[in-house]
Parts: C-alpha cells; sequence; structure tokens
C-alpha cells in the first residue's frame, strides 16, 4: 500500500508522486508492505527534525524505515518549500528536484545513508543515476 498526503498549501505539486515512487521502487527492485509520503510544511518539518535529529533547521526529507528486515514498511516526509528553494539554489526544475528528494528518500528506506562524506558522495552519485535512467 502506498499513500500520498498533502499536509502543506504553500507549493502546488503536479508531479504524480505516487506514480513516480512506484516507478522508482521497481527500478530498484524494492517491496513495500507499507509506504506513506507525507508533504509538510517548512515549520512542522523544522520540528520534526529537530524532536528527531536534534536539527533546528527545516530539511528537504526525512525518511523512516519502521521495518528494516524484508519488504519496506516506511515513512517519508517531504517539505516542498525546501525542495523549491533547493531548485532555485541549484537553477534546476522543481519537479526534477522533487523526483531525486523521492529517489533519496527510498534509497534511505532501502538502507542507504549519508551520514560521512563518503556515503553521502556515494548516494548522491546513486540518485543522480537513478534520475538520469528513470528520465529516459
Amino acid at each position: 500500500m502506498l499513500v500520498v498526503n498533502n499536509e502543506q498549501s504553500d507549493v502546488t505539486i503536479s508531479l504524480d508522486i505516487e506514480a513516480f515512487s512506484i516507478q522508482v521502487c521497481t527500478h530498484l527492485n524494492l517491496i513495500f508492505d507499507h509506504l506513506e509520503i507525507t508533504l509538510l510544511s517548512s515549520h512542522a518539518i523544522q520540528k520534526m527534525n529537530f524532536d528527531y535529529f536534534k536539527q533546528d533547521v527545516p530539511t528537504d526529507t526525512i525518511s523512516f524505515n519502521l521495518a528494516p528486515d524484508g519488504a519496506i514498511t516506511g515513512d517519508v516526509y517531504i517539505c516542498p518549500v525546501v525542495v523549491l528553494n533547493n531548485s532555485k539554489q541549484y537553477a534546476s526544475d522543481f519537479d526534477k528536484e522533487l523526483k531525486i528528494v523521492l529517489i533519496h528518500s527510498l534509497l534511505h528506506l532501502a538502507g542507504y545513508n549519508d551520514n560521512t562524506p563518503e556515503t553521502s558522495s556515494e548516494m548522491i552519485a546513486l540518485q543522480d543515476k537513478i534520475y538520469l535512467e528513470l528520465s529516459q
């Protein structure tokens, strides 16, 4: 089951998040029991970032793998305002940045991390590779 909740009204989303997430999971051969993607305001994700990670700033995404063994059961939280700001900073299209953030979030659920400079570089390279493969 895949559920998408839009709990923010700051940014209009045209991307079919459910369809793209399924496309990414299929591409990566990821099986999920339950995947919930929630779009949050910058205030809400900043509070969550502080509560769980003691980082008092808004972030583009937070992912929780609730069942680390077997099929994925996970929650993904995305802040479209931060994604929009990132797209402006990188002179990129909003939908492209949103897709990259979704790929990044799903990679976290698959067990990838970006806790060190090395793993962060690997994850960025992988998410960019996946984005390009899915854009062809």
